[in-house]
């Protein structure tokens, strides 16, 4: 409570940085960052937007962990340098990384503990984020050689964090949902590891077979609908500054998270998105689910599916 107090009184931490580095005619920015994916989209773009702002002429460098260089690869303007040996919630020096990579060049400005949440909160609900998508990472989908003549619907059924439980669906419910969709309706599973069996004739387990530049590939260029928790995949695909059809159903124990706080269209103007949000996510109503996909729009596909089939058997 005094933290948020104090927060009142004194100047954003940010643009104390910026404000000092302009006067001093600074431009080389080094910055850490150890913690999520989603926040590649949901703050480190405004932190970025932010710089570049007040310098224009900014060359700005994370430091990050070896596991999110793909998820940076879509960040616009930046250059990034892994660091294979830190790990997410673990302490991390910014000067040892640098001596262990050997890397003697010098920054005018090191930020090593960014705080998005705290510094931009004034972004939320004005900046779009906008994450760039290269054209040769289509290509990256077909190396899984998913059958032809379905209708794919992506699901990412953990969030697979260490904290924030209640963001999840149980597998119970996710099974019960899969059962009763249509034969046609093919389901594709992401995430970075089958922790959990889950069975059914119309389930693709990619989990932990694929890379986030894979994920969005397939997600892009063959799902017509992705089902989504809060979690890193969700914001970088939904802030993908790339125009596809695809309709998004999140689901939400808490609206003052993610997407949902940062309060702004997708640049994607073919992304339709729909919230789901109940107080109990671990035993959601299925129904809430299917009311979303069982719209006209895939009764038209399904039979069109069904006369695709026909056509073939004579």
């Amino acid at each position: 409570m005094l933290k948020k107090i104090l927060r009142k009184f004194r100047k954003n931490p940010l643009d104390v940085i910026l404000k000092k580095a302009k006067k001093e005619n600074k431009k080389s920015f080094l910055i850490c960052w150890n913690r999520g994916l989603g926040d590649i989209a949901l703050g480190l773009y405004a932190l970025v937007y932010g710089i570049n702002a007040v310098v224009p002429d900014a060359k700005i460098t994370f430091l990050i962990r070896e596991d999110l260089k793909e998820g940076f690869s879509l960040l616009e303007g930046v250059d990034y340098i892994p660091v294979s040996f830190w790990r997410r919630a673990i302490p991390y020096d910014a000067k040892h990384a640098l001596k262990e990579l050997n890397i003697k060049k010098q920054f005018d400005v090191v930020i090593e503990k960014p705080d998005p949440t705290y510094w931009l909160k004034s972004q939320r609900g004005v900046i779009t984020p906008k994450l760039k998508w290269d054209k040769s990472f289509d290509s990256l989908a077909k190396k899984f050689d998913l059958p032809k003549n379905s209708i794919f619907i992506g699901v990412q059924p953990q969030t697979e964090t260490k904290y924030g439980f209640w963001r999840n669906v149980s597998m119970q419910k996710w099974e019960e949902l899969f059962k009763t969709l249509d034969p046609d309706l093919k389901v594709i599973l992401f995430g970075k590891e089958q922790s959990v069996k889950i069975n059914g004739d119309n389930i693709i387990d990619l989990r932990g077979k694929t890379s986030l530049l894979e994920v969005m590939s397939i997600i892009k260029n063959h799902c017509s609908y992705f089902i989504a928790l809060d979690s890193g995949i969700l914001s970088m695909l939904y802030y993908l500054d790339e125009e596809f059809p695809i309709k998004v159903i999140s689901l939400w124990a808490n609206a003052d998270h993610g997407i949902l706080k940062q309060n702004v269209n997708s640049p994607n103007p073919k992304l339709l998105h729909k919230p789901i949000i109940t107080q109990d996510l671990s035993n959601i109503d299925i129904n809430l689910i299917k009311n979303e996909l069982y719209l006209e729009e895939i009764q038209n596909k399904l039979l069109s599916a069904f006369f695709h089939r026909r056509k073939n058997c004579k």
